[in-house]
C-alpha cells in the first residue's frame, strides 16, 4: 500500500496489501522467462548464441532462482515457522561482510556502492540479520545504480538506523504515485522486519529514493558496561502505566547479606515482591507451593539442583526468566529471546543495571 506523505516527498510506504504478492512473483517471473524467450528464438534463427545473450540468460536465470528462494522464505515467514536464536552481533561488521560476499554481483549489476558506517551492536538472529541487509541493498538497487549507505546511532531513541539513498546515474522522472511498481525485495524486506522486530520506512523522491532500516534492540554504552536499549513502546513497554512490574514476584537464591541487600533495594525502587531463599533445595520447596515470575540466583551457590528446578520451570514455560549474579567483575550478558541460556550480571553492576535486565526478562513472558 502507498500512500501521499509530505511535499518535497512522492511516497512512503510501509506496508504491502498480502493479495499483492501472488501478481508481483508472476511479473517477476515473466519478465525474466520473456528474456529468456528471446534469446532461445535468436538461437533458433541463426544456431549462434553471444556474449551479451549468455549474460542475460545468466541473469534470468538468477533471478528465477532468487525469486524461488525468495518465495521459501516468504512462505515460512508468513507461516510462523522460522526459529530465531537471537545473539549480539556487530551491525558494521555484517554489513561489510555482506557486502564483501556479494562483491561481484553488484559489480556485475553495474552498482556504485559508498558506505560510512559506525560501530552498531544489535541483538538479533545473524543469520536473519545478513539476509535482511542483503535484500535491503538488493532492494534499493531497484531504483537506481548508486547506492550511499549510512549506519550510525539515533540520538533518542539510542536505536541503531541504517539509511540507503538509491539514485540512478543519471536523472530520471519517477513514476508518477499511481503507477509505482512493487517488486519482491521491497516486500521480502519488510516480512523479514515483522519478524525480526525492526522498522523499515521507504521514502520516493522526485531525483531517489530512501529506505530506512530502524533497529530497537540496539545495545548501548553505560559506563564501561553494556546494555540493550529498552524500547518505550510495543511489547517492551513494562515500565508504562498500562502494563505496571508493581506486584510480580521473585525469588532470590543467595546467602551473602550485601547481595541480598542490593537485589533487594532494586526490587524496591521497581515495587517488585522479593523472596529469598539460601539454598537451591529450598527454592525447590518454594516453587513447589508458589512459583514465582522470575528467579535471580548466585553463580556460587548453584548447583545440579537448580538446574533441574530451572528445567521443569522451561518445562511450563519455555521463556521462564531467570538471571545468574557473577562475581566476575563488569559482565552484563543478555540472554536470546530463545536460547537456553541465562542472563548473567556482574555484583558491581547491580545498582544500575539489574532493573533494565530484569525488565527484559520479564517481558519475554508478560
Amino acid at each position: 500500500m502507498v500512500q501521499a506523505v509530505a511535499a518535497g516527498v512522492e511516497a512512503k510506504a510501509t506496508k504491502i496489501d498480502p493479495m499483492l504478492v501472488p501478481g508481483v512473483i508472476g511479473a517477476e517471473l515473466a519478465r525474466h522467462t520473456s528474456a529468456m524467450d528471446s534469446v532461445l528464438n535468436a538461437f533458433r534463427r541463426t544456431r549462434s548464441i553471444t556474449r551479451s545473450q549468455m549474460g542475460t540468460l545468466r541473469t534470468a536465470t538468477a533471478g528465477i532462482q532468487r525469486i524461488g528462494m525468495y518465495s521459501q522464505q516468504l512462505s515460512r515467514l508468513a507461516g510462523g515457522r522460522l526459529r530465531q536464536s537471537h545473539e549480539r552481533v556487530s551491525l558494521d561488521e555484517l554489513m561489510r561482510r555482506a557486502l564483501a560476499d556479494n562483491d561481484w554481483r553488484y559489480y556485475e549489476g553495474g552498482l556504485q556502492i559508498e558506505h560510512h558506517l559506525q560501530p552498531v551492536e544489535v541483538i538479533l538472529d545473524p543469520s536473519l540479520l545478513v539476509t535482511l541487509l542483503e535484500v535491503a541493498v538488493d532492494c534499493a538497487a531497484r531504483y537506481g545504480q548508486v547506492i550511499n549507505l549510512l549506519l550510525k546511532i539515533k540520538n533518542w531513541p539510542e536505536h541503531g538506523l541504517l539509511t540507503l539513498k538509491s539514485r540512478p546515474h543519471v536523472a530520471t522522472t519517477q513514476p508518477a504515485q499511481g503507477e509505482q511498481e512493487e517488486y519482491l525485495e521491497w516486500i521480502m524486506l519488510l516480512h523479514l522486519a515483522q519478524a525480526m522486530g525492526v522498522i523499515v520506512e521507504r521514502e520516493m523522491y522526485a531525483d531517489h529514493v530512501l529506505i530506512t532500516i530502524e533497529f530497537p534492540r540496539t545495545v548501548k554504552k553505560l559506563e564501561g558496561l553494556t546494555a540493550v536499549e529498552i524500547d518505550g513502546g510495543g511489547d517492551s513497554s513494562l515500565m508504562s502505566e498500562s502494563r505496571p512490574l508493581a506486584g510480580h514476584r521473585v525469588l532470590l537464591i543467595a546467602g551473602d547479606d550485601k547481595l541480598r541487600w542490593d537485589v533487594r533495594s532494586v526490587c524496591e525502587d521497581m515495587r517488585l515482591v522479593l523472596d529469598v531463599t539460601p539454598s537451591c533445595a529450598q527454592a525447590i520447596r518454594y516453587c513447589e507451593l508458589d512459583k514465582p515470575h522470575m528467579i535471580i540466583i548466585d553463580e556460587r551457590i548453584r548447583d545440579e539442583q537448580f538446574d533441574m528446578l530451572r528445567e521443569d520451570l522451561l518445562r511450563y514455560d519455555v521463556n521462564f526468566p531467570c538471571i545468574e549474579i557473577a562475581s566476575k567483575p563488569n559482565v552484563v550478558e543478555v540472554a536470546s529471546w530463545e536460547g537456553d541460556r541465562m542472563s548473567r550480571i556482574s555484583r558491581d553492576a547491580l545498582r544500575t543495571q539489574l532493573s533494565s535486565i530484569m525488565a527484559m526478562e520479564l517481558a519475554k513472558v508478560f
